[in-house]
C-alpha cells in the first residue's frame, strides 16, 4: 500500500518491508536510489535497511538494543563483485532474510518467517522498487 510520505508499505506476517526512493548528500555527493527497510511488524523496529544508493550503495544491521555486540553495523556493497545493487539485495530477501534478521537481533521474527508469505511479500517489494526506480530514471 501506497503513502505519499513514507513510501510503500508490503506486510510479509512478522515483518513488514518499507519502500521508498531517497535522494540525500553523501560527503558532498548527490545520491539517490531505492531503500528497502525490514521493519518488525508489531514493533515498527528496523532491523534491517537496504540503500541501493547509485553511489557508495550499502546496507545497515539495526538491532533493537544497541549495547556491546548489538550496534548499529553499515556495510558497503561491493558492486564489482555483487553486480546491480537491486538485484543482490532482492536476492537477499529471497535467500538470506532469515539470517540477517537474526544477526540483527530479529531472531523471533526470523523463526516466524511464512516462506510462501515471504515470497509473495518479496515479488510485490521487487516491483514496487523496479517501478521507483523507472520513476526516478
Amino acid at each position: 500500500m501506497a503513502d505519499a510520505e513514507h513510501g510503500a508499505r508490503v506486510e510479509a506476517g512478522p515483518i513488514t518491508f518499507m519502500i521508498e526512493h531517497r535522494t540525500l548528500v553523501q560527503n558532498g555527493t548527490d545520491v539517490s536510489g531505492p531503500t528497502i527497510r525490514v521493519l518488525g511488524t508489531d514493533d515498527e523496529h528496523e532491523y534491517l535497511r537496504f540503500d541501493m544508493f547509485n553511489t557508495n550503495a550499502h546496507y545497515h544491521y539495526e538491532p533493537p538494543t544497541v549495547t556491546g555486540d548489538e550496534k548499529e553495523r553499515i556495510l558497503p556493497l561491493d558492486t564489482v563483485a555483487e553486480g546491480e545493487p537491486v538485484a543482490w539485495a532482492i536476492d537477499r530477501l529471497r535467500n538470506r532474510l532469515a539470517p540477517m534478521l537474526t544477526a540483527a537481533g530479529g531472531k523471533p521474527l526470523a523463526d516466524a518467517l511464512d516462506g510462501a508469505a515471504l515470497a509473495r511479500a518479496v515479488d510485490e517489494v521487487e516491483g514496487l522498487v523496479r517501478e521507483a526506480q523507472a520513476a526516478h530514471a
